[in-house]
């Protein structure tokens, strides 16, 4: 039988021999390391600086490629006395246990065995399906190119890399990482015999892999390996764990993306002093906040000049997170108060208040379509008379918001926050006044972003505008009503600043911005829990303010201006239809006299030289109260006008 197997193996690679000369070269290895694409892959920031490994591939698990002089001499020496132990003498086969294979092969028996590793790699690199006899025959003429254009170093590299271990994992470094949590320098002897017992059967059973590994390490004189195969169990009876480099990064998103030429790399707009930064000011406080029932949180912070997202931590991480898969900066959650700069700076815009204006802080009533009433309350449930209105937004009051919204027109108020690019915004019919208290509901990515806008974007509004909001959100005078003259957001420089508490204390909202920089920060509970006594300075806004102290750090002194003592304050209160109201319907009595059925228009807060228009005649100057006899049915429009003729507010109704 040996004899029959050497002179078919003579013969056989007589042929070989001849073939190899027209096999196509395979490709080289640079290209074939260059191709190589691990499972886990280093996100970096824009400067390079790696921050966080994360998971791509979902059919296997590797890591990056790992260099020969990165694994340890005892792996390499058993893995050679294991697998070839004449791969440094051969060509690419091992002529001696060839011929029998293949001669069995021939003969219908089951090919295994005489793979050498070159051969291995050939396969790894070139995996075929088809006749065993054929792809041994592929195999051997590729491992015989391969010699040829390839160093040895270079095949048992790329052997260590390309080689499957157990379940998904794939190449010594997973494996290693996998399983004993260090690089594969570092492997001892007998973990590297693990490793190696592992090639020729991944799935066995972990008596099976120590009783081999135990073989590799005492071939010359067994010994008791009962040690080993307490260490095998304890291993590969677990799943196995790949610890993460850092934790900097709970969900890449594709926001922060940036071109790469590195496959190995995914490089982002992030800059690593601020991500790390912004994790540590989130964690801190979601643990101060534990006993407040707040579970998970969210920061972004975007660079105004150039748009670029410089930190963006989507939750709390897997310590502090109830869900640290959920990108919590994507999360659509009630706006709260932080959409009333907005409405501020749509009025100013449309020249009808200036920061000094006189809004109107009382009790009121606002009717709505159908009859219905809105009561807005202030958040302490106190009023404060006429306030400037800076003062109402810095202090961030209800009433004079409403009032505004009123005035403003809920319409050119929704036009202006999907400029601003809030999306999935519903009818103005379907927010009414309470759009000025946030119902809407918004994500952390479109609320910061607009936020920007006011900061550092022209094509909204105009540039006294912005300079005007931002001038309102960053006095601390503003802000004495609601947060007192020396609060958390007496920094020492200037920057404008919005809170936002939703309904029923389940989100709360810090967004704010300087020249340079936004920042927007959301917690709560990703299950929707409210949370138990959380104000606006002791929510989100510590982590507001921790972000704008670390990114201007070298700031000093204020820049907010203030108006000076005794200069004169123009006055200008706000006034509009109180009644009746938009789209109400009026219906006539059959059995009251129609000269007795009079409908009362009522203006708020009337102003001198104002006049009422009914259905584009004069009718009345502007009063507290007017009452119209019905004269008509059908549409009706009632328009306020100033002394210059221009309309100040104006509703339709329907009388049947």
């Amino acid at each position: 039988m040996r004899r029959k197997s050497l002179i078919f193996s003579i013969l056989l690679m007589s042929l070989i021999g001849i073939s190899v000369w027209f096999w196509p070269s395979p490709s080289s290895f640079q290209d074939v390391k260059a191709s190589y694409r691990p499972s886990d892959v280093w996100v970096t920031d824009q400067h390079g600086h790696p921050m966080e490994i994360i998971r791509l591939a979902k059919t296997q698990r590797s890591l990056g490629w790992a260099r020969l002089s990165e694994v340890s001499p005892l792996f390499l020496e058993q893995l050679i006395r294991a697998e070839d132990q004449r791969f440094y003498q051969h060509r690419g086969i091992d002529v001696w246990s060839l011929g029998k294979v293949i001669f069995e092969a021939l003969q219908g028996s089951k090919v295994r065995g005489a793979s050498t590793i070159s051969m291995q790699v050939a396969s790894l690199l070139n995996k075929k399906n088809g006749n065993a006899f054929f792809r041994k025959i592929d195999q051997i003429l590729m491992a015989l190119a391969l010699e040829r254009s390839w160093s040895k170093s270079q095949i048992l590299e790329a052997y260590l890399n390309f080689l499957p271990f157990r379940g998904e994992l794939v190449g010594l470094r997973v494996a290693s990482m996998g399983y004993f949590q260090k690089h594969p320098i570092s492997l001892s002897d007998q973990e590297s015999a693990l490793l190696v017992a592992l090639i020729r059967a991944p799935n066995a059973s972990p008596d099976k892999v120590a009783s081999r590994a135990c073989g590799l390490l005492h071939r010359s004189q067994p010994q008791d390996c009962a040690g080993i195969q307490q260490q095998a169990r304890e291993i590969f009876e677990k799943p196995y764990f790949v610890p993460r480099e850092r934790s900097l990064i709970s969900v890449l998103s594709s926001k922060i993306l940036l071109p790469s030429t590195d496959p190995s790399l995914v490089l982002t707009s992030l800059d690593f002093t601020v991500q790390n930064l912004a994790v540590q000011a989130l964690r801190e406080q979601l643990q101060e906040l534990r006993n407040k029932n707040v579970k998970d949180g969210a920061v972004l912070v975007i660079e105004n000049e150039t748009g670029r997202v410089v930190a963006y931590v989507s939750n709390g991480g897997i310590a502090h997170s109830s869900a640290h898969q959920i990108d919590g900066i994507l999360a659509r959650r009630q706006a709260g108060s932080t959409l009333k700069p907005f409405i501020y700076a749509t009025a100013l815009e449309r020249g009808l208040i200036r920061p000094n204006s006189l809004l109107e802080d009382s009790p009121a009533d606002i009717t709505v379509a159908f009859g219905k009433v809105y009561r807005p309350n202030n958040y302490d449930n106190q009023f404060r008379g006429l306030v400037m209105a800076g003062e109402a937004l810095g202090s961030s009051l209800n009433v004079p918001a409403v009032r505004l919204l009123q005035l403003v027109g809920e319409n050119h108020a929704m036009d202006s926050l999907e400029k601003l690019g809030l999306t999935e915004l519903q009818s103005e019919e379907f927010y009414g006044p309470s759009l000025a208290l946030g119902t809407v509901d918004v994500n952390l990515w479109e609320l910061t972003r607009a936020y920007r806008n006011l900061a550092a974007e022209k094509e909204i509004f105009s540039n006294q505008t912005r300079e005007e909001i931002f001038a309102m959100l960053s006095s601390n005078e503003n802000r004495r009503f609601t947060f007192g003259l020396q609060s958390l957001f007496a920094l020492p420089f200037s920057a404008a600043v919005k809170t936002g508490t939703s309904k029923d204390m389940r989100d709360n909202w810090c967004l704010g911005y300087t020249s340079k920089y936004t920042v927007g920060v959301w917690i709560g509970n990703f299950d929707g829990e409210p949370m138990w006594n959380v104000s606006g300075l002791s929510g989100a806004a510590p982590i507001w303010v921790r972000m704008m102290k670390g990114l201007h750090p070298s700031a000093q002194g204020s820049l907010t201006t203030h108006p000076q003592a005794g200069e004169i304050l123009p006055i200008k209160t706000i006034t509009r239809i109180r009644y009746p109201a938009k789209d109400m319907l009026v219906g006539l009595d059959p059995d009251i006299p129609r000269a007795l059925q009079k409908l009362p228009i009522e203006i708020e807060s009337p102003q001198t030289g104002h006049s009422v228009y009914l259905n584009g005649k004069l009718f009345s100057k502007s009063e507290e109260t007017i009452f119209w006899a019905i004269q008509s049915r059908g549409q009706q429009r009632i328009e306020l006008k100033d002394q210059n003729g221009r309309v100040v507010d104006q509703v339709r109704f329907i009388v049947r």
